[in-house]
């Protein structure tokens, strides 16, 4: 599914900061990194590479020919969601 509104890890960071109340930031890892987490949590080596070649693609724009139709976009937003999902279980922590 896709979002009602196009959001760059940034946007989404602030998003989070200003619903949690706790400065939040993007910052992205290197590449090797980022596998290296998929296999430290146990995914097998072609899983974590799968996770890493998925990353590769959205950044290199794949999600952008994608045209949003009631079909494929979710109606919440993710501030709702930030707001009525992650918030209270920030908040039970």
């Amino acid at each position: 599914m896709l979002e009602p509104e196009d959001l760059s890890c940034e946007d989404m960071a602030k998003i989070l900061t200003e619903v949690l109340g706790t400065p939040i930031r993007y910052e992205q890892m290197a590449l090797d990194s980022y596998k290296q987490l998929f296999l430290g949590m146990g995914y097998t080596e072609a899983m974590a590479q799968g996770m890493v070649d998925m990353d590769i693609a959205g950044a290199d724009g794949i999600f952008d020919a994608l045209q949003r139709t009631p079909e494929n976009t979710s109606l919440t937003s993710s501030r709702h969601w930030a707001e009525t999902v992650l918030k209270p279980a920030f908040d039970a922590i």
